[in-house]
């Protein structure tokens, strides 16, 4: 079984978690590099153990019976796991594709009309 096959296998175990799709997604596009691809490959690498990587970083942030990771936080933790370097673009990508929505789009400035005022107009 391929990489992607793989994850997507066990993306379908937990289908209507969010947070396991998330991942999944962002570790298959992922495995269009072929040294990421084979490190998901990997016999003892797998989605459930990159999202155990995330539990235990959220394991030392828990204050009290909750804990809050940003983005960075959580796909670092899946890097560190499969021992790949990080791909902010894919990360992003993933949350888009996942969540639904675009990278923000910027909006052109309003023109503004200029005034020009000679003194002579006010005399």
């Amino acid at each position: 079984m391929n990489a992607i096959e793989k994850i997507n296998a066990e993306m379908q175990k937990n289908a209507d978690d969010l947070y396991t799709e998330i991942i999944g997604t962002y570790i298959i596009d992922r495995c269009g590099d072929g040294q990421v691809k084979a490190k998901v490959e990997g016999k003892d690498k797998s989605l459930k153990g990159a999202m155990d990587a995330v539990m235990a970083v959220a394991k030392k942030r828990k204050h009290g019976s909750c804990a809050v990771l940003t983005p960075a936080e959580v796909f670092g933790a899946v890097d560190t796991y499969f021992r790949i370097g990080t791909d902010t673009q894919a990360q992003e990508k993933a949350l888009a594709l996942v969540l639904g929505y675009g990278a923000p789009v910027a909006t052109p400035a309003k023109k503004t009309e200029q005034v020009s005022f000679m003194l002579e107009d006010f005399i």
